[in-house]
C-alpha cells in the first residue's frame, strides 16, 4: 500500500505541475489566435486553477501518510526532505499573498520550489537512501 500511495503522489505533483506550462500555452494561443479558438485549453487552464489547491492538500496529506507508513517523520531520507518541501511550497502560498513585502514575488518562489519538488521527487524515486 505504501508503494501505490507514493506512485499516486508522484503522479499528482506531476499533474500539480503541469498547471504552469498550460498557462503558458493558453496565454500564447489567446494572443496568437484569439479568444474563440483558444475556448477549450482555456477551460482546462481554469479547472486546473480550481483544482490546484486540492490537489496540493491531497498530496501533502498522501506524502505525510506514505512517510509515515514508509518509515516516520524524524528519519531524514530524500523522501522526507521531498515532503518538506511540499509543506513549504503551501506555507508559501498560503501565506505569500498575505505578507506584504512579498506580495509580489511569493509566486515566482512557489515556482521554483516545484523545481525543486522535481529533482527531489526523481532522487527520491531513484535514490532513495541518498541522505
Amino acid at each position: 500500500m505504501v508503494v501505490i500511495i507514493g506512485w499516486i503522489n508522484i503522479g499528482l505533483i506531476v499533474l500539480m505541475g503541469s498547471i504552469f506550462p498550460v498557462k503558458k500555452i493558453f496565454l500564447k494561443k489567446l494572443k496568437e489566435e484569439g479568444k474563440e479558438k483558444s475556448k477549450t485549453l482555456g477551460k482546462i487552464y481554469q479547472f486546473s486553477r480550481k483544482a490546484h489547491p486540492i490537489l496540493g492538500l491531497t498530496i501533502l496529506a498522501l506524502g505525510f501518510y506514505h512517510g509515515y507508513q514508509a518509515f516516520s517523520l524524524t528519519v531524514w531520507h530524500t523522501g522526507t526532505l521531498l515532503l518538506y518541501t511540499l509543506l513549504l511550497m503551501a506555507v508559501v502560498a498560503l501565506g505569500g499573498p498575505r505578507i506584504k513585502r512579498f506580495k509580489k514575488h511569493w509566486r515566482l518562489v512557489h515556482r521554483s520550489l516545484g523545481g525543486v519538488v522535481y529533482v527531489l521527487a526523481l532522487l527520491h524515486i531513484f535514490w532513495r537512501n541518498l541522505l
